[in-house]
């Protein structure tokens, strides 16, 4: 589907952002029309790490089996900053994330681009290659972009924009923004190599040293991924598999030996993000939106929550179920996440570079993390990113029964048990593959749940728990989400709860309707936005 008009979604870029971007808009209703610069897919595997969250995103696409079939799964995150570089100063396990996925993938980017262009295909969006945007005019009805390819020059209209073309994106700069943070630079060697080890392939190993962060990811098939902080290199200089294994050498005690190489490079690495992320028409997501460094391997993974979170909000707004005041909630809801992972990243490198007296201290607090299980587990939480939410934000509403139950915006809690009507096993993310929100409530009487149905006006599908509906024999819906026989747990299309309540009833559904229908801005309690 090649589209352009008033009724269509530009979206720039065909990384991993932009096609996920492409094929949440296409599953919500929207029209979408995709350009890339480059000719040819990208062959550098810069992000090579899938996180929990992410893989949540994944599974309700329907794209995370393919990817879990060729990727390395991870179960433990060491740090190394000790004397010896053959015991970790703390080793952080996935086993009690809050997610149904207690493992971080490992997959060279460009199999991970692979598998979301493939599925953009089926949902019949091509890939327009060897288009460059040269500029966008908007006015209140529309944008009008302006491109150059093989073909000679073109000028098409939009009904929106979505820029995710990267860290130096085109679309930033037509609309007049720019990142904004610190410019200095960190330069890092990239490495995608075959090496030789005895240490376990199934975890990330991070190396402190006073020259520069050390980092060894296992990807599939042999290969391993290989990030080094360095100084920066002579102009024109070249990485070699002898610059790289002496550099193992020096911050990861020689435990790899490298032995080919499909891909080096150096990289110079900037902390910051745009002011905003909506400019009128235009939103931007991914790189071109926030750029930091890649300890943790959050970038992608980031951009790729940024475009779930924008493009359910931007396909009601497109096919005209809601107002474009909706999309405000997209940098309120995004912004503070990008700056936290921007700072957690930036602080991270900071911190495993210290030397002198920082250096013991900064020993002594991760041996404490180490032996705090609830602040090791809240460390590896933040990094696998599932502890973000989106409390007080203008358009989640409810409040949680208990301080162990989730609130309004926080991310809807797995439901482990459950089954379709004929007793077939399922998932939230099996559910949420329906386009839409997804209503999930204890309540049986037919008459209320249609007022339910019509409440929410066709934003979502009514899913009742019990008799004749979804079967939870081990009635985790009521325990996880604390709702009673008369509540309702509404998840958004990102798997978020946009309202939660032990007192279902019609009119609340069509007040948070309302609030999507008119983007309202009303404050509602419930605390600060995390962020990773």
């Amino acid at each position: 589907m090649t589209a352009s008009g008033q009724d269509t979604v530009l979206v720039v870029g065909a990384g991993p952002v932009g096609l996920t971007a492409a094929a949440e808009l296409v599953r919500q209703g929207a029209r979408v029309r995709v350009v890339e610069q480059r000719a040819e897919p990208t062959t550098q595997s810069r992000a090579v790490v899938v996180h929990p969250r992410t893989q949540e995103h994944l599974a309700a696409m329907g794209v995370l089996a393919p990817l879990e079939r060729e990727a390395s799964a991870i179960t433990a995150l060491e740090i190394y900053a000790g004397r010896d570089p053959k015991q970790p100063t703390v080793r952080l396990g996935t086993e009690h994330l809050a997610t149904r996925y207690r493992r971080i993938l490992d997959l060279a980017q460009p199999r991970t681009e692979a598998l979301l262009a493939e599925h953009v295909a089926s949902l019949g969006v091509r890939v327009e290659r060897g288009v460059t945007l040269e500029g966008l005019e908007q006015d209140s009805t529309g944008v009008t972009a302006t491109f150059t390819s093989a073909a000679g020059r073109d000028r098409s209209r939009y009904a929106w924009v979505v820029g995710a073309d990267g860290g130096h994106s085109t679309t930033r700069t037509a609309v007049g923004t720019r990142i904004e943070g610190v410019f200095e630079g960190q330069h890092f060697l990239f490495a995608d190599v075959v090496a030789e080890s005895e240490r376990s392939p199934d975890t990330v190993r991070m190396f402190a040293h006073p020259d520069g962060i050390g980092g060894v990811f296992p990807m599939p098939e042999g290969r391993t991924r290989l990030l080094f902080e360095v100084e920066p290199p002579a102009a024109g200089a070249v990485p070699t598999i002898a610059r790289t294994q002496e550099l193992v050498d020096q911050r990861a005690g020689g435990a790899w030996h490298v032995t080919d190489a499909h891909w080096l490079a150096y990289f110079e690495i900037h902390h910051g993000q745009v002011p905003r992320y909506r400019h009128g028409r235009v939103l931007l997501a991914g790189d071109a939106a926030h750029i930091h460094s890649p300890a943790g391997g959050q970038g992608m993974n980031t951009g790729i929550h940024d475009a779930v979170n924008l493009a359910w909000k931007l396909a009601l707004v497109t096919t005209g179920r809601a107002d474009p005041a909706l999309l405000d909630s997209y940098h309120t809801e995004r912004h503070r996440v990008g700056a936290s992972v921007v700072k957690q990243t930036t602080r991270m490198t900071d911190v495993m570079t210290v030397n002198g007296p920082e250096r013991g201290l900064r020993n002594l607090a991760l041996f404490l993390v180490g032996h705090l299980p609830p602040v090791r587990e809240e460390l590896i939480a933040g990094i696998a990113e599932v502890d973000i939410h989106y409390r007080g934000s203008p358009i989640v509403t409810g409040r949680a029964t208990s301080r162990r139950h989730p609130h309004p915006g926080d991310h809807a809690p797995d439901l482990p048990g459950l089954r379709t009507a004929d007793g077939t096993p399922t998932s939230l993310d099996e559910l949420l593959r329906r386009p839409g929100h997804l209503l999930l409530t204890s309540v049986r009487d037919n008459a209320v749940l249609d007022e339910y149905r019509a409440a929410l006006a066709g934003f979502g599908t009514v899913v009742p728990l019990g008799s004749g509906g979804l079967q939870d024999p081990d009635d985790s819906f009521t325990d996880r989400y604390g709702t009673g026989d008369h509540g309702l747990a509404l998840i958004r299309p990102d798997g978020y709860l946009g309202l939660i309540t032990r007192e279902g009833s019609p009119e609340k559904l069509s007040e948070y309707a309302q609030r999507l229908m008119h983007g309202t801005q009303a404050s509602v309690p419930g605390g600060k936005s995390r962020t990773s």
